[in-house]
């Protein structure tokens, strides 16, 4: 596996992966598509952002993306969203390791996590703690709410940390 920087020109890629990841939780076909929006990815979202991408036998295999913000001690996690067919191969755990090593080798102590529900025993098992939640109900599931989750960069302490 080899973690890079996103390309502009893979936003199309990465919104396809993002979209099927969203997918592989037993959403509605309906909601999946009224977060088509928050799903997409676009280059100059790209450009803008720390996105990297994890390619396993030169295929794009999941990403995630990191925005540098001016709170300096605090960055969010946006994305970090897998092929479906490689979920649980570890590729994951690398790209979030990847995230919080390059946080940290910019001075940020934490990355902030707006989780999907069905993730976050991921994230707990990778470090991550959490600080709360936001009610995001659904039809069918009113009651349904995203977990916050901090995650100390240290968690990369044996990452390769990378600052560009």
């Amino acid at each position: 596996m080899k973690i890079r920087r996103g390309l502009e020109s893979e936003a199309s890629i990465l919104t396809a992966i993002a979209f099927q990841a969203k997918a592989y939780w037993p959403y509605a076909v309906a909601q999946l598509e009224a977060w088509r929006a928050d799903l997409t990815v676009t280059g100059p979202y790209v450009a803008q952002t720390f996105t990297y991408v994890a390619e396993v036998n030169g295929t794009v295999a999941g990403f995630y993306s990191v925005c540098a913000t001016d709170a300096g001690a605090v960055w969010p996690l946006e994305h970090l969203w897998i092929v479906p067919d490689r979920i649980g191969l570890g590729i994951g755990r690398a790209l979030l390791r990847h995230a919080a090593a390059l946080a940290a080798a910019h001075g940020v102590k934490q990355l902030t996590i707006d989780a999907e529900p069905y993730a976050e025993p991921f994230y707990i098992a990778c470090g991550a703690r959490r600080i709360g939640v936001i009610d995001a109900p659904l039809d069918g599931n009113p009651l349904r709410q995203r977990p916050q989750l901090l995650l100390a960069t240290s968690f990369a302490s044996d990452g390769e940390p990378t600052a560009d």
